[in-house]
């Protein structure tokens, strides 16, 4: 009988353990979010993108449609191609294993943008176009001091389409427990490299259009990489000897 995906740690399963370039990871984008806070690069990076009273990326082909719209049904369809071959390979039952690493990694990918999707409910944060700085209707408030009066707000903190891209960085973890690289020529840490980058294309493409201001780019890259952590850490943790 194959092993059910829903296990925590079939079979001798490895373990999983924080590394040093997932805390370096945390620690730089924490120090660059508080950075842009302290020293208001957000509105430094905008006021550069925002001339003459405009957004002239805002309906751009290459920011609105590819970078956002193509791409982002691109990336549903490449998750919907990864779980039709996880139902492919439970039902034929013959790799446990592979199926747990491949269900793992398609539930931290989901959890890093739902948890995303959640928090922009909880923050009432405004787009960079909606403020009044940059041709909207609305004050800027910080982060926990926003305006009743203002409600509701355009819901933009962290980045989602940036998280998007983010949220693949499970793939590095994948490749970390499997200790196998997607392929001979791609390595786990250029896994790493060439998902951060997309997600950073992703979020510049957002900020371009006016839609978000760099540090919810950073938040989203935050809260994917601890969600990842945490779902790598629960799932390939190291059992308790009885």
């Amino acid at each position: 009988m194959p092993l059910s995906p829903f296990n925590s740690n079939p079979g001798q399963q490895p373990v999983y353990q924080v590394g040093l370039t997932e805390i370096l990871l945390l620690l730089f984008a924490l120090g660059l979010f508080i950075t842009t806070k302290i020293y208001h690069v957000d509105f430094t990076l905008a006021d550069a993108i925002y001339t003459r009273f405009k957004w002239h990326y805002q309906k751009a082909f290459i920011t609105e449609q590819l970078l956002h719209r193509y791409s982002r049904f691109l990336v549903i369809l490449i998750y919907l191609g990864l779980l039709y071959k996880l139902a492919t390979r439970f039902l034929a039952g013959n790799d446990p294993k592979g199926v747990y690493h491949l269900f793992i990694l398609l539930l931290a990918i989901a959890l890093s943008v739902i948890i995303v999707a959640v928090l922009k409910q909880f923050f009432e944060v405004d787009c960079p176009w909606d403020l009044l700085r940059y041709g909207g209707s609305k004050p800027y408030f910080s982060l926990f001091n926003y305006d009743p009066k203002h409600m509701p707000s355009a819901h933009c903190f962290p980045a989602s389409h940036a998280g998007v891209g983010f949220s693949w960085m499970a793939l590095f973890f994948y490749c970390k427990v499997t200790a196998k690289p997607l392929s001979s020529k791609i390595r786990p840490f250029m896994v790493l490299v060439l998902v951060i980058l997309v997600g950073v294309v992703f979020g510049v493409a957002q900020q371009f259009r006016g839609a978000h201001f760099i540090s919810h780019d950073v938040a989203s890259f935050i809260v994917c990489l601890i969600t990842t952590i945490c779902v790598y850490s629960l799932a390939y943790r190291q059992k308790k000897s009885a």
